[in-house]
């Protein structure tokens, strides 16, 4: 996968040759995905061909919102490449998911037998008629009934736990090997001090990058929060174009709407948004921030989503699509807006507009320090242009006083 760097060329808003293989690839294997996934397969070919243009069209109504609304309002053109773009969205659309699946697939399975030793040890007498690795995967096919709670404590570490680090640990890692975002501080390994020493020191430090004369250093982050969003989208329409061309059966309904409601549900672009921002702190602004903790909060609220419904990308089937949107059928809307009792609807809308206020208060988090952030790295370059210690200083102060006021 070849890396390129968004601060060593001019930014380029032709698209290359390059960048087009790779939008006729995605766009070719889209094609025969929706040719091989027309239901049922034993038509004849001129309906099936129909089947299969259907198919198309109602994937086209996917990649709509989530592209104008990513080129429209979060790409500053000045500070990125479409070319780096692209190649990130490729990397994200091919490499990241195929690597999510195949690592959520193993994790899954470790983490299954894990649990399955603990709570329903009589599992493994199915071997070696069954092969322990694929033993988690086949209990229904062999008659075999765990526990409830055996069930809930591997759907809950696979799912919530699990999942999350995997997707999002995935979206990071492409960016950082399609492209090398602008920075001002560099990872390097401490030096190794006395052995006597009794404290133990970090294994690596980030260190401020010496530029030469007359570089300015990096005071916008947009190129972080773009390319974030760009592996998101791209892991997001791949995950989408799979789930609704399974939902492509007779008695599937609303089949258009469903594609619409995939395209516009925002957990990856979200999540992309916050590790984006905890990236610009740590290379932008000097934070000292450990792995862990620039992906926790992006975990965290893909997390919830996969509790509240949203389905791993491991989890193949798709069967209850609206559940997964926290979203009514249009069926069970129609009903709900016909009921004469406004309580009785807000009863049963109530656990999904107090999720659709928790994903407004992350959206809002995510402008108000993305600007922020901007407005800090300013701050280093002026007011305090070459005291980096006082700049950590106010860093470390404002943090104390907002959570002062978070309890308060």
């Amino acid at each position: 996968m070849m890396i390129t760097t968004a601060t060593s060329t001019p930014n380029r808003q032709s698209i290359t040759f390059d960048s087009t293989q790779k939008i006729l690839f995605m766009s070719c294997s889209i094609i025969a995905l929706s040719y091989c996934s027309v239901s049922p397969r034993t038509l004849e070919s001129t309906l099936y061909k129909r089947k299969w243009m259907e198919n198309l069209r109602i994937v086209s109504l996917v990649v709509p919102i989530p592209t104008f609304l990513f080129m429209g309002c979060v790409v500053d053109w000045k500070c990125n490449d479409v070319n780096h773009l692209i190649n990130t969205f490729y990397s994200s659309f091919t490499t990241g998911y195929i690597g999510s699946l195949m690592l959520e697939i193993l994790l899954t399975t470790v983490l299954r037998l894990g649990v399955f030793s603990i709570w329903e040890p009589e599992i493994f007498k199915l071997t070696p008629t069954v092969p322990i690795i694929i033993l988690p995967w086949v209990l229904r096919e062999n008659d075999y009934r765990p526990k409830r709670i055996s069930l809930f404590a591997a759907d809950f570490v696979t799912s919530c736990v699990a999942a999350p680090i995997v997707e999002e640990y995935m979206k990071m890692r492409v960016v950082q090997w399609s492209v090398r975002l602008p920075r001002n501080f560099q990872r390097v390994k401490n030096q190794k001090g006395k052995k006597n020493s009794k404290k133990k020191k970090k294994k690596y430090k980030h260190e401020a990058i010496i530029r030469p004369p007359g570089e300015s250093e990096v005071t916008n982050i947009n190129t972080y929060v773009t390319h974030m969003m760009a592996a998101s989208v791209g892991l997001k329409i791949c995950e989408s174009v799979r789930r609704i061309l399974v939902y492509t059966k007779k008695g599937h309904t609303n089949k258009g709407l469903h594609a619409i409601c995939r395209g516009i549900f925002p957990i990856h672009e979200l999540c992309g948004t916050l590790t984006a921002l905890q990236l610009a702190r740590r290379d932008v602004l000097g934070v000292e921030l450990p792995g862990w903790q620039i992906l926790a909060p992006a975990v965290f609220i893909h997390g919830m989503a996969n509790f509240r419904g949203k389905k791993p990308i491991f989890k193949w089937n798709s069967s209850m699509p609206w559940s997964e949107m926290q979203l009514f059928k249009k069926e069970i809307w129609d009903d709900l807006v016909k009921s004469p009792s406004f309580t009785e609807m807000l009863k049963k809308s109530f656990g999904k507009l107090m999720w659709l206020s928790i994903l407004l208060r992350v959206l809002g988090y995510c402008i108000k320090n993305y600007y922020l952030i901007g407005r800090q790295a300013v701050r280093r370059t002026t007011t305090y242009a070459g005291k980096q210690a006082a700049f950590s200083a106010e860093l470390v102060a404002g943090d104390i006083l907002k959570k002062t006021k978070d309890k308060k």
